[in-house]
């Protein structure tokens, strides 16, 4: 217990960028914590803390070890170690850190194979790397529209269910392993996270969608570099040396870390995965501008790795079948703009795109009219549009807002009205929207217990091309819906939750009566003593030193062991504790 007070006031002390710095080398998930002392359990469970050991370069690994077994250390690599919040102030080895050391202690290292005798050309090494960047840029750009347009819950804890593991899969032709590293990469990178049940889009998601390739890989690049952490980078670019010979990454990771294998979540691992996904490295060996990266210059390494992707082309293929092929990498504008009507069907150096009902509506919804979808389709073709082309786009304005939802009071949040009142009455006999419990209502309307954003949703599943509106009838573009209650864009996922952490946490000397409980609900947690100060019925001030049980109807069981009783006391009545 004294070890998670001491975590706590170590917190407490580190500015907001100290903060982001530590949980992003930590790779802390920040968005249940409520205050420092949920952030001190979470850094020091043992899964964390081997994980943090794991990724500790040769000379921090070595002044850990020094400083378990009680000896002097560099004072340089020791501030690291502080840093990561693996000792304390006065250099001494949390008793978590110690726990999980033991683990990695008796590894032995083994013998490398001499990878450079085979090593394959930088230029093909490069070649590889710039396919890797394209198919990765173009997978999280598809991962943002499919979370736009779908309602992705939470699965367990911060996991993606199967089917939408799959249908990305599916999407990117790619296994669901790749599908899984893409949700990863981009909750990492802070375009997504989970609040309620469910997995949203960030702020930062809006901007991806409209930055350049560049910017883009410099966003990713810069999360792989915040992960990795300063001073990690200092020991590896050492590591490399100046050699101008094709280096491979996963040796040198070996090398300089030599914990990485010691732990399941090795964090050396996971940058190493990484590393070869966002096209820093392939097949283990190291870009030419993979140097660039680990110094923390990605405006450099973009230069470089951009000159490896393939060329983009602004032509795109109209067939009667209302699918839609790019016989090469679009453009990113042109891009964009066809995911605003269009569904995919497969991605790629040339992809396939399908023209549907709901997918125009979802176009009509996000601003297009029906001639800028037109206009756009024949330029890029440069050909007359194929006649069923021509028909949906043109019966898709006619039925655009036909069935729309408004919101509600706080019983019935969503309603749903249709200008067709057959159309409203076969969704009101659809046994698979049930759940929605939906109720008929004498107006000819239907209503839902559920907010207006899950019973959109649950329609475009089932294929009706709903719409969202406000009171006034206005369109509520799906672009904009999912981010009604986020912060400004310029706040990040990470930056709110440290404010809520902050705001939380009233401070370790607080004795307000919400502090009280929580110290008491701490100490009962981790079974630990605490010095207790309470107010008699005479007004004296009495301390015990208790060890408690629980907490019911306002009153606090706890064991007296110096008096070798039960004492039940009111919470009211408790004007201090101290946890020891």
């Amino acid at each position: 217990m004294s070890e998670l007070l001491g975590v706590a006031a170590a917190l407490r002390q580190l500015s907001d960028q100290q903060l982001q710095t530590l949980i992003a080398e930590r790779i802390i998930n920040t968005s249940s914590l409520n205050d420092f002392f949920d952030l001190a359990e979470a850094i020091t469970k043992p899964n964390n803390v081997a994980q943090a050991i794991s990724g500790l370069p040769l000379r921090q690994a070595r002044a850990l070890a020094q400083l378990v077994q009680n000896q002097t250390a560099d004072s340089d690599a020791a501030a690291c170690l502080q840093r990561l919040l693996l000792i304390d102030a006065e250099h001494k080895p949390f008793e978590s850190t110690v726990e999980a050391f033991g683990n990695f202690a008796k590894l032995e290292s083994l013998a490398l194979v001499d990878q450079e005798s085979f090593a394959p050309h930088q230029n093909d090494i490069d070649r590889d790397c710039g396919i890797e960047i394209f198919e990765t840029l173009q997978a999280i750009t598809e991962l943002i529209f499919d979370l736009e347009q779908r309602l992705v819950t939470e699965v367990g804890k911060k996991s993606v269910g199967l089917p939408a593991i799959k249908r990305l899969a599916s999407h990117l032709k790619k296994n669901n392993d790749y599908a899984k590293a893409i949700y990863e990469l981009a909750y990492l990178a802070d375009l997504m996270s989970v609040s309620a049940g469910r997995w949203h889009l960030t702020p930062l998601a809006k901007h991806w969608l409209d930055w350049s390739q560049k910017q883009r890989f410099e966003h990713l690049a810069k999360t792989w570099r915040n992960i990795l952490g300063d001073a990690s980078s200092i020991e590896l670019i050492a590591s490399l040396g100046n050699t101008d010979q094709t280096v491979s990454l996963e040796k040198q990771l070996s090398l300089t870390y030599p914990f990485a294998d010691g732990a399941v979540a090795s964090k050396i691992v996971k940058l190493a995965t990484l590393a070869s996904l966002i096209g820093i490295s392939a097949n283990g060996w190291l870009s030419s501008w993979g140097r660039a990266v680990i110094l923390g210059n990605a405006s450099e390494a973009s230069k470089a790795a951009l000159s490896r992707l393939p060329e983009p082309q602004r032509k795109i293929i109209c067939q009667a079948d209302l699918t839609l092929i790019a016989p090469g990498p679009l453009p990113t504008d042109v891009e964009i703009l066809i995911r605003r009507f269009a569904d995919t069907e497969q991605i790629g150096m040339a992809s396939t795109y399908r023209l549907s009902a709901l997918s125009m509506s979802h176009g009509l919804e996000t601003g297009l009219t029906a001639t800028q979808i037109r206009t756009a389709l024949e330029e890029l073709s440069g050909k007359a549009l194929p006649q069923p082309i021509d028909y949906l786009i043109n019966e898709s304005e006619k039925r655009f807002k036909r069935l729309t939802i408004v919101e509600g009071d706080e019983t019935l949040r969503s309603v749903l009205r249709s200008t067709d009142p057959i159309l409203i009455t076969e969704i009101n006999n659809e046994q698979k929207l049930k759940p929605f419990s939906l109720r008929a209502l004498p107006d000819g309307t239907l209503a839902s217990r559920f907010e207006p954003e899950l019973l959109y949703f649950g329609l475009r599943e089932l294929g009706f091309a709903a719409v969202r509106v406000d009171s006034a009838g206005n369109v509520i573009s799906p672009l904009n819906a999912s981010s009604e209650t986020e912060l400004p864009a310029q706040v990040s996922t990470v930056v709110r939750d440290l404010e809520r952490i902050r705001q939380g946490d009233p401070g370790a000397d607080d004795q307000s009566e919400s502090q009280v409980f929580r110290q008491i609900q701490l100490a009962i947690k981790n079974k630990a003593r605490m010095r207790t100060t309470v107010k008699s019925n005479s007004g004296a001030e009495i301390e015990f030193t208790l060890e408690p049980i629980g907490l019911a109807n306002g009153r606090l069981r706890a064991k007296d062991r110096k008096a070798d009783i039960e004492r039940t006391l009111p919470l009211t009545s408790i004007l201090k504790v101290v946890l020891d």
